[in-house]
């Protein structure tokens, strides 16, 4: 039976047969403990207050423990500057590409600089996560191979632009997830798979290959 993958939580898995990939935050973490993927990387939110380098360090140190890192990324609502943003993803960007992993991407109106740096670095997976942006934000990221998509808890809003854009995402670009929602990750595969009008199991097993994909075999 085909596992469900739940590209970004900040719980432990709660459903039967789910693989979810937990955000750690930054933090020492005791991965001989746990038994699931983990992610880990500096959000945009803290980079104001983190001592980067040490932060960079820990990612560094922990590689072999971790699936992915992230989420990090670009916000420009915040008041953090954005070029200071930048250079603080690059930084883990590169970390990334020497090492063979995916990033899941925080972008919050963003999205214009975060292309620039896909095209820049092309060899490395990128996953938007909770991707929110509008069908010309889509229409412009789409033609990059190492993007991906990855939506959640706005499904259940179909006014929402990920309802919308959910339709146009090709199938091999596509992951879903719960963040910080109480939302279990089966029900999120139900919503989505009643948008696009296909099988749930189809579904399930498309987004099972897109993790094997850039998770596992792209560390092989």
């Amino acid at each position: 039976m085909t596992s469900y993958v739940n590209l970004h939580s900040h719980r432990k898995p709660r459903v039967e047969g789910e693989i979810a990939i937990r955000n750690a935050y930054l933090k020492n973490v005791n991965f001989q403990s746990i038994q699931y993927p983990v992610s880990i990387g500096i959000h945009p939110w803290h980079v104001h207050k983190t001592d980067v380098e040490k932060a960079l360090t820990l990612i560094t140190n922990n590689l072999n423990s971790i699936i992915a890192i992230g989420e990090c990324g670009l916000d420009r609502v915040i008041n953090t500057p954005i070029n200071e943003q930048i250079s603080v993803f690059k930084a883990q960007i590169n970390i990334a590409e020497q090492n063979h992993l995916p990033i899941i991407v925080h972008c919050v109106k963003a999205y214009s600089d975060f292309a620039n740096l896909a095209k820049q670095f092309h060899n490395v997976q990128f996953v938007l996560h909770g991707f929110s942006g509008n069908s010309e934000t889509l229409k412009m990221l789409l033609p990059f191979k190492n993007v991906y998509f990855s939506v959640g808890k706005h499904l259940f809003n179909p006014l929402s632009n990920a309802s919308i854009a959910l339709k146009e995402i090709p199938f091999e670009k596509l992951f879903l997830e719960t963040d910080t929602t109480n939302l279990l990750i089966n029900n999120v595969y139900i919503k989505a798979a009643e948008i696009i009008g296909i099988e749930e199991t189809v579904l399930k097993n498309q987004i099972f290959n897109n993790f094997e994909k850039i998770f596992i075999n792209k560390k092989k």
